[in-house]
């Protein structure tokens, strides 16, 4: 395992596939500090951990000239990409509105991850002016006293939901994320639809436990229970189509029920470059406070560090992003797979649970060769944007308020929905009609 007191190994980045030139999302840490004390915090942050940082941590955190220098390194090599701040709690950063500010000048699409502790009226509509899009809120029971047990805060759940309502008031979308664990298994439906109707979350994100930091000690559910967990959220996804959107986090091998319901053979939606699924190190990166740098931000093997690496050369050449991409090297299962391309199991999961990043998923229970040979999948994040139709430029201009890694996607549908509609060209009026359709709110930017 390389860690910050062991220089990156660099490949040569001559060879690069170019599905994977560049990230389409970046998660970034900025900060250890929290306000709460998560049971199954992967940053080990904030609060009194009952685990003790390994001896090697640095917990140290860029100062604001070199995280201004990190967002501009960010825009000039991913331009557009979704920039996640996140922490511990962002907010606690004394200079988060000069980085939220600063980001969103040079064009990056900013979402704010916090615990809601410290969202009022006035902080959201600064947050909204400064440039950023959304905000994401955590709920995991829908009873306070069990939500704040797990987040270890008292009081932790009212501060969510009163978050949550101001955004919404304040016209800031937000997702509400859920860590489904044994004490709320059986209210998954009850929080999506709180999350749907007494919030107006544009998205519900469910994430599977990774095993790692304080969750390393918390993960509470096998293989067998996640199976069941996945069949509700597959049903979920229906019943919330058109109102919000419902996503599995951390659990590539859902791929699998969208499979089987497809049927054999069938093409399944992917990541560019014919990589779906787990997204980290082909589309996806992580960075932590201290300028550390790794594919996913619950895998704790790191490319290099920013303060003396260029992110385009922890990318494209550090033998953690190498590895990660070829998913001929999967082991076990995951190597035999034919849902390799679209799934590939999670790879920060494989880590916690056998310390091989490139060992099969332990929580999926699929046998290779149910579905015979599918097809690559489908192109559906990451894809370039390649227009068949012509567009006016007030219509161009509004796709660039898209975000970038579902901007060739969104394109492709808009001129599908243009040609249904026997439509010669994209319009912003068209756009205008498309974004009453979809389920959530300033797709389009407005």
């Amino acid at each position: 395992m390389e860690t910050r007191d062991s220089p990156p190994v660099f490949r040569s980045g001559t060879d690069v596939d170019a599905s994977f030139a560049r990230p389409y999302v970046i998660s970034w840490n900025l900060t250890y500090r929290c306000n709460l004390a998560c049971e199954h915090c992967y940053l080990d942050a904030g609060g009194k951990p009952e685990v003790a940082a390994p001896a090697f941590a640095d917990r140290s955190e860029l100062s604001t000239e070199e995280c201004l220098r990190v967002a501009d390194e960010i825009a000039a090599f991913a331009p557009d990409c979704l920039l996640i701040l996140t922490g511990g709690e962002p907010l606690l950063r004394r200079d988060i509105l000069e980085i939220v500010r600063h980001a969103a000048a040079r064009g990056l699409w900013v979402v704010v991850g916090t615990n809601g502790v410290k969202i009022t009226e006035n902080l959201a509509e600064i947050l909204r002016r400064e440039g950023a899009r959304g905000l994401s809120l955590s709920l995991d029971a829908l009873d306070p006293e069990r939500h704040d047990r797990f987040r270890r805060v008292r009081g932790a759940w009212r501060n969510t939901v009163e978050g949550a309502k101001i955004l919404a008031r304040a016209g800031l979308p937000f997702i509400v994320q859920t860590t489904v664990a044994r004490h709320n298994v059986g209210e998954l439906a009850a929080i999506a639809a709180f999350a749907c109707e007494e919030l107006a979350a544009s998205v519900w994100n469910l994430f599977f436990l990774v095993p790692t930091g304080r969750g390393a000690h918390v993960s509470d559910l096998d293989a067998a229970a996640y199976d069941g967990v996945l069949a509700e959220l597959q049903r979920l996804q229906r019943r919330f189509a058109g109102r919000m959107l419902v996503n599995a986090k951390c659990a590539p091998h859902y791929v699998r029920l969208l499979q089987g319901e497809a049927g054999q053979g069938a093409v399944v939606k992917g990541y560019a470059g014919g990589a779906g699924g787990c997204p980290a190190g082909t589309h996806y990166l992580g960075i932590r406070p201290n300028g550390d740098v790794t594919p996913c931000p619950y895998l704790p093997l790191f490319g290099g560090t920013l303060k003396r690496s260029t992110l385009r050369e922890i990318w494209s050449d550090s033998d953690p992003f190498v590895r990660i991409r070829d998913r001929a090297r999967l082991g076990g299962r995951c190597g035999a797979c034919e849902l390799n391309a679209a799934c590939g199991g999670c790879r920060a999961r494989a880590f916690g649970m056998t310390g091989d990043v490139l060992a099969e998923d332990p929580l999926c229970t699929h046998q290779p060769g149910t579905f015979g040979r599918p097809a690559a999948p489908d192109v559906e994040y990451g894809g370039a944007v390649e227009t068949t139709l012509p567009w006016d430029a007030a219509a161009r201009e509004r796709m660039q308020q898209v975000p970038a890694f579902v901007r060739g996607m969104v394109s492709r549908r808009v001129e599908a929905y243009c040609r249904e509609q026997g439509l010669p060209r994209v319009t912003e009026q068209v756009l205008g009609e498309i974004r009453a359709r979809m389920p959530t709110p300033k797709l389009f930017g407005r």
